[in-house]
């Protein structure tokens, strides 16, 4: 079967405005999810520092005035802490689509390649078998390095989510 160079080009256009989109929805999501989170954080201490300055204000010792300050820092720290986690897993969800639509796209890179080959392969002139299985053997090792790098990958942001959650642990036991 042979596609005409047009319907070649139209199907490769195609394919990359797919896989524009399956990159750029994530990042907007994600973005999306930035500034609502910083919208929360900003409604909320806006609404805490109200609290603080009216209690500061009716305060009768300077005991109690510091008490409130000691306090409002311990939450301020804590506050941080949760913001940074969420800042943490809407990153992590972010990347988590872009690896998922990378998969994708290689994959059906590598069977594009696949086929191409076989397709080669079957035409090949007579006397070029060996060309024809290093090229196989070529494209072989390739994906295999592809998927050695895909487990790397995965094993490093999971370090990385499990040092984060680790520190998280420490400062909220602190």
């Amino acid at each position: 079967m042979t596609v005409s160079a047009p319907e070649h080009l139209r199907a490769n256009y195609a394919s990359g405005v797919a896989t524009w989109f399956a990159l750029i929805t994530p990042a907007w999501q994600g973005a999306e999810a930035v500034v609502a989170l910083n919208m929360q954080a900003a409604r909320a201490a806006l609404n805490e520092n109200e609290a603080a300055f009216k209690g500061a204000l009716q305060t009768n010792s300077p005991v109690e005035f510091f008490t409130q300050q000691v306090s409002a820092s311990q939450q301020i720290a804590a506050k941080s802490l949760s913001y940074s986690r969420h800042l943490f897993d809407i990153a992590t969800k972010t990347q988590a689509a872009w690896t998922e639509a990378a998969q994708a796209q290689a994959t059906q890179q590598e069977r594009n390649v696949k086929a191409l080959t076989e397709q080669f392969s079957q035409h090949a002139p007579v006397g070029s078998e060996a060309f024809v299985a290093a090229m196989h053997s070529t494209f072989s090792a390739f994906g295999n390095a592809a998927e050695s790098i895909r487990g790397m990958t995965r094993q490093a942001i999971e370090a990385t989510q499990n040092q984060f959650e680790a520190a998280t642990a420490t400062a909220t036991a602190k």
